[in-house]
């Protein structure tokens, strides 16, 4: 049950997201985006998409590995 949830907020998170970006894009009017508009518009979400892939994917690498175990530690020893 949490878990559907979760991924319901998330969803409607999304839905919001849509709806404001359709009103923000139709509020602009008949403005035209050129060519360079959109490469830039479709290089700059590609990178974003892939540093955020890259850096859940060293998040995971280290809870994997162990390395977060250490950090959680601190000098006097283990948090309770």
């Amino acid at each position: 049950m949490p878990r559907l949830l979760g991924f319901g907020l998330l969803l409607a998170a999304l839905g919001v997201a849509v709806y404001a970006s359709v009103k923000a894009w139709g509020a602009a009017g008949d403005v035209p985006i050129g060519v360079h508009g959109l490469v830039a518009l479709l290089l700059g979400a590609t990178f974003t998409l892939l540093l955020a892939g890259g850096l859940v994917a060293l998040m995971l690498y280290s809870r994997r590995r162990g390395y977060d175990e250490d950090a959680a530690d601190g000098p006097d020893g283990p948090r309770r």
